[in-house]
């Protein structure tokens, strides 16, 4: 029986890229005496370099010397790597003898094994291997050379990236373009510095690459957070903000439910009852015109209410006990927004304005006049800034012995003429987008064949 046939080994990958002379990738560092030697690197990688230059200088440089080595890729543009020469030979090229010398760039010793960069980093939040998001660098040492990466983490002072072919060929402080696509943000670039490459060991699997923010914005970090909330099911809004990372409004993640009020449920254990429209519907003994509205993140809960609609305010109002109308309400028509509660690790400044795009939407379809909130003094400024108006009548203290407000949104005429009264920047985006859905066309019936 013939033996079975062996496979070919596969040629690996050369550690090193070399490099011709004639390129012209320049390098430059002082000696000991103050005097500048000048070179071109012959030999590239993401963890070294070779370089050519007179063989007088071979007395001038020792094996084991830190120097501060200065690339040139071009007359304008260059960086500052520190290295450690490792070793030292004779080079000849077209008859022409020159000193080699090979150096290792300087890396952080603490994050020399892969495996353990999650704990030496700080705020890092891991990505999983599946990460939809990739960034794409352009090498400016050589001609038209893209390579693309897979981001596998992300903390406030830079990003960790995995290189789909496993060379890239960056220095350690060298600056460099990255741009970014990532689900739900629109592509973008951004300038970062090459901490170091990490080898291929540990769970990661292969290289990885270490990047560092030139300027770290909390407009930057936002398009990261809205990246992970997306890519990362298990992270939620709170982690992101021990992370460091600020909170984006939180309407690009939640599906909403609606559904007819069913009577008292108590609130989830996982919930817990909010600051805004805390009161309970289960001390109103009817509600028959309120409707469930219900938030969800994939499989979890994260906010439940109620929106109580009311045609007359004496009857089946939650709101009325409480002091909330005076003579002006007696024939208008209310939304009530009662039992809010949200999930403890998504905090309210991150569902507020989709919750209240929902249920504005919710009041103006319905054609009621107003839409009704009980807030505390803290966020009655708020909801100004959002266009409500106190109401005049209140209770001065309510159960837990805080001041008791209630707000009212004018929306009898839905959303016409709000950008006058509110900043620009709420306008953009809280209810732009909710005035360009409200304001459609629809065909008459005498326009369908």
């Amino acid at each position: 029986m013939p033996s079975p046939k062996k496979k070919a080994p596969l040629i690996q990958r050369a550690a090193r890229r070399e490099l011709y002379l004639g390129e012209n990738i320049r390098a430059f560092f002082t000696n000991l005496r103050g005097e500048v030697i000048g070179g071109e690197i012959i030999s590239l990688s993401e963890s070294g370099l070779a370089f050519v230059c007179d063989v007088k200088h071979n007395e001038d440089v020792r094996v084991g010397s830190a120097y501060e080595l200065k690339i040139y890729y071009d007359a304008r543009n260059s960086f500052v790597t520190p290295v450690n020469v490792r070793n030292k030979s004779s080079f000849q090229s077209q008859g022409v003898e020159y000193l080699r010398i090979g150096v290792a760039a300087h890396a952080d010793e603490d994050l020399d094994e892969a495996e353990s960069i999650e704990s030496k980093v700080a705020n890092l939040i891991g990505l999983s291997k599946s990460s939809l998001g990739f960034a794409e660098i352009e090498n400016p040492i050589f001609f038209d050379e893209k390579k693309y990466f897979k981001i596998r983490g992300i903390h406030p002072r830079g990003v960790i990236l995995e290189p789909l072919d496993n060379r890239h060929f960056l220095l350690p402080m060298q600056p460099i373009s990255v741009k970014f696509n990532l689900p739900g943000v629109k592509a973008f670039q951004e300038a970062l510095l090459v901490r170091r490459a990490l080898p291929k060991k540990g769970k990661w699997a292969n290289d990885l690459l270490l990047l560092d923010f030139v300027t770290v914005t909390e407009r930057l970090l936002m398009k990261f957070a809205i990246f992970i909330l997306i890519q990362e099911q298990d992270v939620s809004v709170r982690t992101l903000q021990k992370k460091g990372f600020p909170i984006p409004f939180l309407d690009f993640i939640l599906n909403v439910e609606y559904g007819a009020y069913q009577g008292p449920s108590g609130v989830s254990p996982k919930l817990q009852k909010s600051v805004i429209a805390p009161h309970d519907a289960s001390q109103v003994t009817e509600l028959p015109n309120a409707r469930s509205l219900s938030f969800y993140r994939k499989e979890t809960l994260i906010a439940t209410m109620k929106l109580n609609f009311v045609r007359n305010i004496h009857q089946f109002s939650a709101l009325q006990p409480l002091g909330a109308y005076n003579h002006q309400f007696h024939r208008r028509t209310v939304v009530e927004l009662i039992d809010f509660s949200h999930h403890p690790d998504y905090p309210l400044a991150s569902i507020l304005v989709p919750v209240l795009q929902h249920c504005i939407l919710s009041a103006i379809q319905a054609k009621f006049g107003f839409l009704v909130i009980e807030c505390t003094a803290q966020t009655e400024v708020l909801f100004h800034r959002l266009g409500f108006a106190s109401l005049p009548k209140r209770n001065p203290l309510d159960d837990a012995g805080q001041d008791q407000r209630f707000v009212a949104l004018g929306i009898q005429n839905g959303l016409y003429n709000m950008n006058n009264g509110i900043h620009r920047d709420t306008w953009e985006r809280v209810y732009k987008r909710l005035y360009s859905y409200l304001a459609r066309k629809y065909p008459q019936m005498k326009q369908i064949a």
